[in-house]
């Protein structure tokens, strides 16, 4: 659901379906036949602008580099 989400809104603001393609990994066609004309400028500045929580990410994982092991925090 939110590549879905990601290609609708970034075809709406970049206004280029080979961009949307080259960051999706899709084709032009694809991204110009299904994701075209699916939101407004508007619905896309507001998806983009959706951020987590204050502190809502601050110790939920860890990540040791060199066993390249990423933990859940409790």
């Amino acid at each position: 659901m939110l590549r879905h989400s990601f290609i609708t809104y970034r075809i709406a603001t970049v206004k280029s379906a080979d961009q949307v393609a080259l960051e999706a990994g899709n084709s032009p066609a694809v991204i110009f036949k299904h994701y075209r004309e699916l939101a407004t400028d508007d619905e896309a500045a507001a998806w983009f602008k959706i951020l987590p929580k204050e502190g809502q990410w601050e110790n939920t994982i860890e990540w040791d580099c060199r066993a390249r092991i990423v933990t859940l925090a409790d």
